[in-house]
Order: structure tokens, then C-alpha cells, then sequence
């Protein structure tokens, strides 16, 4: 069934290539500007004039950028910087002193032993030894050290602590708006304060168990408050920058510049340059190249728009998903975008060559992400791109992206890590036999091909690593789930499994069963076999959260639904789709996934309890007994819908022959198709058809007969 793509999307996505070509043009243009529209002078030092010059008006010199630069360092350097004293910062000290030997009594009077109580102080953000502790215990003690620390860091803040690393040897100290020069030695660290009030107090220092507690606390206690002031610091530095002249001197109208036959000294060349950034008017044959320039990168803007064009083309013919899911587009285009800066980059800023380009990065990430006829619509359509950015040089850049498509090798069905070394394998080997046939075409050297075949090796690998890093957090960003991430997810040591295993080991059964059932499902009708497995498996999950309300976990002596009333237990029932899904989202689980727990029973009746309530001559509402759905939206969905529903209702069978399997799996698929259940999924008759018989075998091994072993 073809995708219909309304025209909406269809007018945005040329709207997107619109945008994505004015990028290019605009990033391409204003570099070529730069070399192309900048005016330089044509005279050198020591060159001799082979014109008179006088000038036209009158003009300033400025000082040459790397000069005046150099000066304004020299000026920002002699800067020192400013600090400022805290004002609250003896109070504050003060105040964390009486905190911590409040917290200290109060902790000392609980019951619990002295390490306990060390602990205890640590978890308050006060870190003392138990050796210490034991000191502090002394009444004696603890009064002593208050008094000592109160009356001995007040002392200590009024010199002054600073950084260990101060900026300059010498600062500032900003005190009510006035400015006083200071040596950093007069102040002290908070190592030298340490031993500063330790040289004072030396008559409590009994031992050395005295000496590391004393140091225990001051490391608490003692604080910088000589702060370093960037804002005002700054302030100066700008200042300083700005004041050193930006002209060096002025050309007076009618002033001559240089005579004919004159040599050019570095005074004469500053004015001639500096007439030429005052009025740098073209010539009459400048301004046709500019104009020509203009004109050309115009059609190169025309190109790019109608090469990208072909995007909208490809995926509507060929892949007509990724324009339904408009995300999957403008990766494509963003991809595009980003690669087209990196060649225009490397070309008018670069020594390096052209062969590092990863163009094989963004085709080995719309493999996994998406698919190979997508990675290579791509490819192809980013080699049209790649030929006008490199000045129609056809050779290089079929080398680079050929070399880049050969990625789509191993990619068939990606599955694991390994796979990405395999695809760099192709591009490395691509690479090499491209540039072997072009080099020889063009009659190159060997070590220039040699060299060539070093740059592609950097780019097939700088692909390799992009890839890898950045496969996870664009996949986050998409509605889509690679296989890898699938087959991580289907672990069943994933909390959530081993959480189903634990807790509902009959759902857990149950789960590996759909999910069996599925994924052979999917694989005879086209579809992802991985998604549907990995969705069986978490289908259910949200029975964990009352796993004794269902079925398959109920045991025989006891059912926790006799004391509900039949509305109670179908809403019990129901609401582990909705737990399913909550579960998901807090655990950080795919969207994909997330729709089939959401949709894996549709708008289905619980009929059950909807038939025991009319039994017991209640008059229910039928609203109570729906799922809230939506109806399944994918083939996957609607896999693991039929797979759940065969699995549970071929269970009850008495005598699961193969009549009665294959009758129970017609009514079960018939009556999904009759109450609309299936509509929106995509999935055909024809398709329900193979799927019945894809899964039949796997029910008759499930039900399969054994011999009685005699005993």
C-alpha cells in the first residue's frame, strides 16, 4: 500500500531545500567574497612605483591589527587586578563556627557510638576525624577550641586570605570606591593561615592528634575573603585596550603619497594601504568580475535548489516514509547542510585535502537510522552536490562519494558494533581501487596517489568514530529505533525484564511467546521483526505494577479478582496499558516500543468481565469495558496485537489440535478485523493471510504432543 503524502509536507519539504540551498549559497558566497571582493594593494615593500600618487581626499593611517593587537596586550597586562574584601565574612565565619558545635552537642547527646556520630557530623557537611572527635568530646576541650577559633580566625580574616594562585604579585584592593595597591604577600592563603593561628595558639597544642584537629577545623571554617572582582577587573582591561591609539597619522587632500620611480618604504606603503580601506573604489574591469562572480554563484544557488529537488523526487517515488515522517526529510537535508559547509570549509580555509571529507559519516548513520535506499538517495544526491562545490571536479568527488556509498556494503541489516568497522572497511577498499583507476586516468604519480589513499584512510575513519558517537544521540532525537538499540533493549537483564521475570513470571512467559510469534509474523509480511519482538516483550509491562490481577500470574487457591465488583476489576485490567506506557517513559524507552504497549489492545472490549457483569444482572456501561486504545497505527503493532491474542486464547484450549489451533487463529484475526481493529495499522488481508500461516507451525510446536515416558 503506497503512503500518501499530503501537500502540505510536500510544499514543506521544498521549502526546506529552499532554506538548505540558501545556506549553502550564503556560506559559499561570503567566502569566495572574501577572496574574490577584498582588495589588496598592488605594491610590495621595496618595489619600485611605477605611478605618482597623490590623495584624492583626506584619509587617517591606521595602525596595523597585529601591532595595535600587540599593544593592547601590552596595555591589558599591566593591568592588575582588582579584589574586593568581604564584608560579612568574619559574620559568616562566626555564624559556621556556632553552627557546627550547635550540630556538634546535638549530635554528642544522641546514643550512638563515636564513629556513628563522626559520620553523623559528615552527613551535616562537617568533616572531622574520630581521633578529633574523641578531643572535642572534653567539655574542657570544646569550650576551649570555641573560644580559641572565635577570637583566632577573627584575627586571621582581618589580614586577609586570598588564593592560593593569585593573579599577579601585586593587586588592587577596592574599598568604598577607592583604590589601594598591595603586595599579595601581605595577605595569607589558607595554608599560611593555618599555620599562622597554630604558631598563635601553640600552648593548646598538646600532640599532634591536637594539631590535626585544630587543622581539621580551620579547614571547615577558614574561607577566602579577598575576592578576585572580574567584572571590575574587566572594566580596567577595556579601558586600558581602548586607550592605546588606533591612528597613527592623517593624509591631507593634495598630499603626495609616492612619485613615479620611487622606492616603496614601509611608511609609504601604510598610506597607500590606508587609501585603498578608505576608498577602495574597483576598476571598471573589477567590477565585471564581481558582477560575474555574482552572476555565477546566482546559478550555483539555482543548481544546489535543483539538485536537492531531487530529494523530494527520490522519497516520493521511492521512499515515500521519509517524506510521511518529516523528521527523517530534514535529517537527510541537515546531513546535506552540514557536509557542504565542511567541503566549501576545507577548500577556501584549508591546506588539507578534500579526501578527508567523512562523507561515508552521514550515510552510515541514515543506514542505521533509517535504511540503505535512503543512505544511498543520499549518496547520490550529495555527489551532484559534492561535484559543483569542488569547481566541477568530477574525479574527486566521485571518489569521495563512491567511496562513501561502498559504507551501504555491510549495512544491509545492521546489528551490531561490528558493523561499523566492516562498512569502513568497504570505504577504505572503495577508496583505494577509485583512486588506483583516476590516478592512473590522469596519469598522477604513485606517491601523490599514495598520499591521496592517506587522506581517504583519515576520512573513512574520522567516519568510523562520528558514527559511532553520535548514532545514540541523533536516534534519541528521531521516531525511529536501529537494530542495535533493539537488540540492547530485547536483553532480558534490562530492569524492566528482569522486573517482569521477578514479579509476573507468567506475563514474562507469556511476552517470550508473543514475542516469538511476532517476530516470525513480521519477517513473512516485510516487516521489522525486531521492533515486533522486542515490543512482545514489553507489551505487558505494566502488569508488574499489579501482576496478581491477571491470568496468567493468578494461582489457583486464590484470585484476587472475587472481592471486585466486574467494573473494578476490567478497570484493574485496563489500566496496565496505561502503566505499561508510564513505565516506559520513566526508563527511557523508544518511542516505537512505547506506541505498541499503548496500542497493543486497541479499542477492544474486555469481555470478560463485560459478559460476568451482565450475568450478575448488572446493568454496566459499556464505556468501562474499552480500552482507551488508539488503534494499532503500524504493522508491528498490529503483529503483536494478533500475537497476543492467539498466544492467550489458544492457551484455553482443551484438546489444541491442529483444527482447533487454526480455527481459534481465524476467529481470533476475523473478529479483529470485523470490530476495525486493525484499519489503521496498514496491514492487508492478504498479509493477515501469510501472517496466519507463518505462525501456525510455531503454535503446533508450542502444543505439540509427548510420549509418556514410562516410570
Amino acid at each position: 500500500m503506497k503512503t500518501y503524502i499530503p501537500t502540505k509536507k510536500i510544499s514543506e519539504a521544498f521549502l526546506t531545500i529552499g532554506i538548505a540551498s540558501a545556506i549553502i549559497f550564503l556560506v559559499n558566497f561570503l567566502l569566495i567574497k572574501q577572496n574574490i571582493l577584498q582588495k589588496k594593494t598592488r605594491f610590495e615593500v621595496g618595489q619600485i612605483s611605477d605611478e605618482t600618487i597623490v590623495a584624492p581626499f583626506n584619509f587617517y593611517i591606521y595602525q596595523d591589527k597585529k601591532i595595535l593587537e600587540d599593544k593592547q596586550k601590552r596595555a591589558e597586562q599591566k593591568v592588575l587586578p582588582r579584589y574586593i574584601i568581604s564584608s560579612d565574612a568574619t559574620f559568616k565565619t562566626q555564624e559556621n563556627i556556632n553552627k557546627f558545635f550547635k550540630e556538634f552537642e546535638n549530635i554528642h547527646s544522641q546514643r550512638l557510638s563515636d564513629s556513628e556520630k563522626v559520620n553523623q557530623l559528615l552527613k551535616k557537611g562537617f568533616k572531622i576525624s574520630l581521633p578529633s572527635y574523641k578531643i572535642l568530646k572534653s567539655e574542657k576541650n570544646h569550650e576551649l577550641l570555641y573560644n580559641k577559633l572565635l577570637s583566632g580566625i577573627g584575627t586571621i580574616l582581618e589580614k586577609g586570605i586570598i588564593s592560593d594562585k593569585p593573579l599577579k604579585d601585586r593587586i588592587i584592593i577596592i574599598d568604598s570606591d577607592k583604590e589601594k595597591e598591595f603586595s599579595v604577600k601581605n595577605f595569607l592563603t589558607k595554608n599560611s593561615a593555618k599555620r599562622y593561628f597554630l604558631d598563635q595558639n601553640d600552648e593548646i597544642l598538646k600532640n599532634d592528634e591536637w594539631e590535626i584537629l585544630v587543622i581539621e577545623l580551620l579547614d571547615i571554617f577558614l574561607n577566602e575573603n579577598v575576592i578576585y572582582d572580574e567584572e571590575s577587573t574587566q572594566k580596567v582591561i577595556i579601558q586600558a585596550r581602548s586607550s592605546v591609539p588606533t591612528i597613527t597619522g592623517e593624509v591631507l587632500k593634495n598630499e603626495l603619497i609616492v612619485q613615479n620611480h620611487q622606492k616603496i618604504t614601509e611608511d609609504i606603503y601604510r598610506k597607500l594601504h590606508a587609501l585603498e580601506q578608505a576608498y577602495p573604489e574597483p576598476s571598471g574591469e573589477e567590477k565585471q568580475e564581481v558582477v560575474q562572480t555574482i552572476f555565477s554563484l546566482i546559478s550555483q544557488f539555482i543548481y544546489y535548489f535543483f539538485i536537492l529537488s531531487l530529494f523530494v523526487i527520490f522519497f516520493y517515488f521511492l521512499h515515500p516514509k521519509i517524506l510521511a515522517t518529516f523528521s527523517l526529510f530534514r535529517i537527510s537535508i541537515i546531513f546535506t547542510i552540514i557536509s557542504a559547509i565542511i567541503i566549501i570549509i576545507i577548500q577556501y580555509f584549508s591546506s588539507l585535502s578534500l579526501y578527508l571529507i567523512p562523507f561515508g559519516l552521514p550515510i552510515i548513520l541514515l543506514a542505521f537510522l533509517i535504511d540503505i535506499p535512503a543512505a544511498v538517495i543520499f549518496g547520490l544526491v550529495n555527489f551532484l552536490i559534492l561535484i559543483g562545490l569542488t569547481n566541477w571536479d568530477f574525479s574527486t568527488a566521485f571518489i569521495i562519494s563512491f567511496s562513501g556509498l561502498a559504507a551501504v556494503l555491510a549495512l544491509a541489516n545492521p546489528r551490531s558494533r561490528s558493523d561499523f568497522y566492516n562498512a569502513t572497511f568497504y570505504m577504505i577498499l572503495f577508496f583505494a581501487i577509485l583512486t588506483l583507476i583516476f590516478g592512473f586516468i590522469q596519469s598522477e604519480k604513485f606517491f601523490t596517489m599514495l598520499r591521496n589513499f592517506g587522506w581517504g584512510i583519515g576520512g573513512s575513519f574520522i567516519s568510523l568514530i562520528g558514527s559511532m558517537v553520535l548514532l545514540a544521540p541523533i536516534e534519541q532525537r528521531l521516531p525511529v529505533i536501529t537494530n542495535i538499540h533493539l537488540l540492547e533493549l530485547g536483553d532480558f537483564s534490562r530492569p524492566l525484564l528482569k522486573t517482569l521475570s521477578e514479579v509476573a513470571s507468567g506475563t514474562y512467559h507469556h511476552s517470550i511467546i508473543v514475542g516469538n510469534l511476532a517476530e516470525t509474523g513480521a519477517k513473512s509480511i516485510g516487516a521489522n521483526p525486531f521492533i515486533a519482538r522486542v515490543g512482545s516483550y514489553y507489551h505487558d509491562i505494566g502488569k508488574t505494577k499489579n501482576p496478581d490481577y491477571f491470568i496468567e500470574n493468578i494461582k489457583e487457591d486464590h484470585n484476587a479478582h472475587d472481592n471486585l465488583t466486574s467494573v473494578q476489576s476490567a478497570q484493574i485490567v485496563k489500566r496496565h496499558v496505561e502503566d505499561g506506557v508510564k513505565l516506559a517513559k520513566e526508563n527511557h524507552i523508544p518511542k516505537g516500543i512505547i506506541d505498541i504497549i499503548q496500542q497493543h489492545h486497541g479499542t477492544s472490549q474486555i469481555s470478560y468481565f463485560y459478559q460476568q457483569a451482565k450475568n450478575n444482572g448488572e446493568e454496566p456501561n459499556k464505556e468501562d469495558f474499552y480500552y482507551d486504545g488508539p488503534k494499532p497505527q503500524t504493522k508491528e503493532s498490529a503483529i503483536v496485537m494478533i500475537a497476543d491474542i492467539i498466544e492467550s486464547t489458544t492457551k484455553s484450549i482443551d484438546n489444541p489440535t491442529y483444527e482447533e489451533i487454526k480455527n481459534t487463529v481465524n476467529k481470533t484475526i476475523n473478529r479483529l478485523v470485523d470490530t476495525d481493529q486493525l484499519s489503521d495499522s496498514g496491514i492487508s488481508l492478504k498479509e493477515l493471510k501469510i501472517l496466519k500461516e507463518s505462525i501456525m507451525p510455531i503454535l503446533l510446536g508450542i502444543y505439540q504432543k509427548r510420549v509418556a515416558y514410562p516410570e
